[in-house]
């Protein structure tokens, strides 16, 4: 269905994220958010942070896991 609108179609393709920009945009959407991966992915890796330092009893073997100081002040 055509629908003539001025305002912008927006889509939060958090429950049909194996659809594509492409697809959605030919499908008209022109915002696009992708709202809460960054969040879900961060959170995964703090609980595995979290259990490799409560498993080992110190920070040293989580090292790998996170980022450098000198990556996150990085300009």
């Amino acid at each position: 269905k055509q629908l003539n609108l001025n305002k912008p179609l927006v889509c939060v393709p958090t429950t049909y994220n194996q659809t594509n920009e492409d697809e959605l945009s030919a499908a008209g959407f022109r915002i696009i958010i992708h709202a809460n991966h960054l969040l879900r992915s961060a959170y995964k890796a703090m609980m595995e942070t979290a259990k490799t330092i409560l498993r080992d009893q110190r920070s040293f073997e989580a090292d790998p896991l996170c980022s450098t100081v000198r990556e996150i002040f990085k300009t």
